[in-house]
């Protein structure tokens, strides 16, 4: 009975072994005989956040990971590098439609076309780090050499880097004193503010009054203004419907006084047309007048040899001897 048991109990776990394989050979069989290419690349700077099985990636696109991190001293001039082995997936990455290898002219040809690795911050949080590879045409080749089996991608400084670079040479002594110095410099600013601005506010303070008044004075005075405006109107009104009455009242007068003036002024028509006959010409009128006026003229000139007789012989008169 405890034959039969053991190899119930056997033939369980030798059923679970080979369930287990076969899941495995079923999701990830494929990639468990897929020979991976490794590479190396040589940091010089820190590589704190980078930890083992970290994203290799080319321009965000995951085509690896990182699969040992250590450190190689240099006796003598104590230089320290940190090789990185990385890891990348044949199936993640090709080489002008074919696989890509370990062949190292291939990865000479990227090299000098610009192939280069860099740290990448993957989360300020965490402050974890992965491997980016990428092409910086122009950024220098420093190939190290220290493990030959490899091919070997030159390093570039990462942007978080170059930035703690500038910060550590960045002379923050300096500025602090000239923080420091803007500070005093406000602070003396603010109190010289304060010192002015009290007899401002004082002075505005009495402006805003005086235009207060100002403003209240001219109030009543256009209120006075609007006042007699509106009693000069009333007197124009007023004026004006006594004239219209006036008018109306003395409306028959005036036509009786219009039609008298133009009666008039037919009779003076009529008189100078007659007055224009009497002096015409040839009218009989003139005609007389004219032969009354050589008549008169002719008595004129007897009278004046007369007196001229008299004058000469006044004896002439009682003798009646006249020349």
């Amino acid at each position: 009975m405890a034959a039969v048991r053991s190899i119930a109990v056997g033939t369980f776990i030798l059923s679970a072994l080979a369930i287990g394989v076969a899941i495995i050979l079923f999701f990830g069989g494929s990639r468990l005989f897929v020979h991976h290419i490794r590479l190396v690349a040589f940091f010089e700077g820190s590589v704190a956040g980078l930890q083992i099985g970290a994203p290799v990636t080319f321009r965000g696109v995951r085509i690896g990971l990182v699969r040992q991190i250590s450190v190689r001293l240099t006796s003598g001039n104590a230089v320290v590098h940190i090789p990185v082995i990385l890891e990348l997936d044949p199936h993640k990455i090709a080489w002008q439609d074919g696989p890509l290898i370990e062949a190292t002219a291939h990865y000479r040809q990227l090299v000098d076309s610009g192939l280069r690795a860099e740290l990448q911050l993957q989360s300020l949080i965490t402050g974890e780090m992965n491997v980016n590879l990428d092409f910086r045409p122009g950024s220098p080749a420093h190939i190290v050499g220290g493990v030959p089996e490899l091919p070997e991608i030159p390093t570039v400084p990462s942007d978080y880097e170059r930035l703690r670079e500038n910060l550590l040479q960045l002379q923050l002594r300096n500025l602090t004193d000239s923080a420091e110095h803007a500070l005093n410099a406000i602070q003396q600013l603010s109190t010289h503010l304060d010192k002015v601005i009290d007899p401002l506010t004082g002075s505005v303070r009495r402006t805003a009054d005086t235009a207060t008044r100002t403003l209240q004075t001219v109030d009543s005075a256009i209120q006075r203004v609007q006042r007699d405006a509106s009693s000069a109107l009333h007197g124009v009104t007023a004026l004006t419907d006594d004239a219209r009455r006036q008018i109306n009242s003395r409306g028959d007068d005036l036509g009786r006084a219009i039609a008298r003036v133009d009666d008039t002024a037919r009779k003076a028509g009529t008189l100078i047309d007659s007055l224009n006959e009497l002096t015409a010409p040839r009218s009989q009128l003139r005609g007389d007048l004219e032969s009354a006026a050589r008549d008169l003229a002719a008595t004129a000139g007897s009278l004046r040899n007369f007196s001229q007789a008299l004058e000469r012989d006044p004896s002439a008169l009682l003798t009646g001897a006249t020349q």
